[in-house]
């Protein structure tokens, strides 16, 4: 029947769609959302958690309690500076900022903020700082998925420790299953209309 013919393409395609996203990356990944759920993956498809917390931004226009992600890079610090999503209306929506890295007995420690602008209740959803590092970048945001960065040298957030570099995953608009719901909605309305429809 054409409608389980519809039902199975979808049901393939978010499949799909989910294996992709559990896939190993190729280059270690940082993946972060807006309410502090932080990892870091690496190719040799080891997981690390990466819990964000609210802390002060020391950087240029820091806010007093923004989402903060503490990284250790293991020879050499990410250069600092800022990662700008701009939305669909060319906005600057959220704020990738690596702060400088300190050293102690442990070795590098270094500060990732994450900032939005969708007041949205979350933790990232602070606003944006009021000040930039001279250093930055501006990406679009995705609409469908997460927003995928990877730094070349010198820009915010490369790493050298890495042979290939990094790579970075925002979650900016982390999905709540929403999606899955209307795409629900969707194919039972197509089931209806067909059972509905009468046959000619």
């Amino acid at each position: 029947m054409k409608i389980s013919r519809i039902v199975l393409a979808v049901l393939f395609a978010l499949a799909a769609s989910a294996n992709t996203l559990r896939a190993v990356p190729s280059l270690p990944t940082f993946s972060f959302d807006e309410n502090g759920q932080g990892q870091l993956e690496l190719p040799n498809g080891v997981v690390i958690p990466f819990p964000g917390a609210l802390t002060t931004d020391s950087g240029p226009g820091g806010l007093a309690s923004a989402l903060t992600f503490t990284a250790h890079p293991l020879l050499n610090p990410f250069p600092e500076g800022d990662v700008m999503l701009l939305d669909a209306s060319g906005h600057v929506s959220d704020i990738l900022r690596f702060n400088p890295a300190t050293t102690s007995s442990s070795g590098l420690t270094q500060l990732i903020f994450f900032y939005s602008n969708d007041h949205g209740g979350l933790l990232a959803d602070t606003g944006l700082p009021s000040l930039m590092y001279d250093n930055r970048v501006t990406i679009q945001e995705s609409q469908s998925g997460p927003t995928i960065y990877t730094p070349t040298a010198g820009q915010p957030g490369f790493s050298t420790d890495s042979p290939l570099g990094n790579s970075f995953r925002i979650f900016s608009t982390p999905d709540t299953g929403s999606t899955l719901l209307m795409l629900g909605a969707a194919i039972a309305g197509l089931v209806f209309l067909r059972w509905k429809t009468p046959a000619v």
